[in-house]
């Protein structure tokens, strides 16, 4: 892949965050090359975009309408807000531009470039 696998089926950049490769394996490493079994991952979100073949729920067709994805994304608390803006940025501005303005996070959020997307994306 070209970077990809750091990003989360969430919409979390793994890659930037202090844990991965320390306790957290991420959510793709393992799955997509077989070695680590799909059918016993925990996370719904990360069973439904990986079995579909998708990088992110943002690839997915069914983004506004999967119960899945709302469930999680519309819980409070600020992680699942950033979560949420980073699959709307995705979705605006595709996988390469996530990547590159994930460049200087120190976690697996952080903030972006289009300081009017920001506003944008926070308020919906």
């Amino acid at each position: 892949m070209d970077g990809t696998e750091a990003i989360g089926c969430c919409g979390a950049c793994c890659g930037t965050c202090r844990e991965f490769n320390k306790t957290c394996k991420g959510c793709k490493p393992g799955y997509l090359d077989g070695s680590r079994d799909l059918r016993r991952a925990k996370c719904r979100m990360k069973k439904c975009c990986l079995t579909k073949g998708h990088i992110t729920c943002g690839d997915c067709a069914a983004y506004d309408r999967c119960e899945t994805l709302q469930a999680s994304i519309g819980h409070p608390g600020y992680k699942y807000s950033k979560y949420k803006q980073a699959l709307a940025y995705i979705r605006a501005r595709g996988r390469a531009a996530f990547l590159k303005a994930a460049e200087y996070w120190t976690s697996a959020y952080g903030k972006y470039p289009h300081q009017d997307f920001e506003r944008n994306c926070t308020a919906r």
